[in-house]
């Protein structure tokens, strides 16, 4: 009797160890064709999360990630999911959550700068609205865009959002734009891309305004003081083309 006992309990024991790791940030399912984004919140109040995930796949490893509203102390909840027609997914290599281990961290005097394509689709607490939001990482304004899928509880529709504003340097994650649904509510995103155009660095934006300068100048010119300035821009083999072919 006791020799059986203990075989089944080293059998317990080696199914344990056996038994694959839970992928928390983000869930593969069985078949390798969805992807599931998920967070805790283990805050009494509702927070907006944000997951990224290094992703193994058939075509190598991807970023993927998305934000939102999360439930207070809410244990796997869903941001967004991603399908496949076929096997896709193979295994999560690491993973950020901004709400993992509790309420968020006090602020401090100093912020780090935001990361670029930082966005999110934020969904109102009574699931009528949806705000696209991004920060902008660059010391200058710039213009940023955000487009949001966002699916809703009316079987087979989404919110599409779509919108593009110029953000303050440093400033964010800021809203860009809202929209709203009449009937239902909303569920989650599905679907998105976040971006804010870089802007010039000083000796590029001199640079771009110098050519402007000199084309305007050139514009300016009468025929033959044009001509000039073109044939002294070439090497001498050039310029007896160049007044082989202008010759009156």
């Amino acid at each position: 009797m006791k020799s059986r006992l203990l075989c089944a309990a080293f059998a317990a024991a080696g199914a344990f160890w056996l038994a694959p790791p839970a992928e928390a940030g983000c869930v593969i399912s069985p078949d390798q064709k969805s992807i599931n984004v998920v967070t805790d919140n283990g805050s009494s109040d509702e927070r907006t999360c944000a997951v990224k995930c290094q992703v193994d796949t058939k075509v190598g490893v991807v970023q993927i990630g998305c934000g939102g509203n999360t439930p207070p102390l809410a244990k796997g909840h869903s941001l967004c999911d991603f399908d496949k027609p076929d096997a896709y997914y193979k295994k999560v290599i690491s993973f950020e959550d901004t709400c993992k281990g509790g309420p968020p961290p006090a602020p401090t005097k100093t912020s780090a700068p935001a990361k670029a394509d930082g966005f999110t689709c934020r969904i109102s607490a009574d699931g009528k609205t949806v705000d696209a939001m991004i920060a902008n990482p660059y010391a200058t304004e710039t213009s940023c865009q955000v487009n949001c899928q966002v699916s809703t509880t009316k079987a087979g529709t989404t919110l599409q959002t779509s919108c593009t504003k110029n953000v303050a340097p440093g400033a964010g994650p800021v809203v860009l734009c809202s929209n709203s649904i009449d009937s239902g509510t909303l569920v989650k995103m599905v679907g998105g891309s976040g971006s804010c155009i870089k802007p010039l660095a000083p000796d590029d934006a001199a640079a771009k305004d110098k050519d402007e300068d000199d084309d305007d100048d050139a514009q300016n010119l009468d025929p033959a003081k044009l001509r000039a300035k073109i044939r002294k821009q070439l090497d001498p083999d050039a310029q007896k083309m160049f007044d082989k072919m202008n010759k009156p």
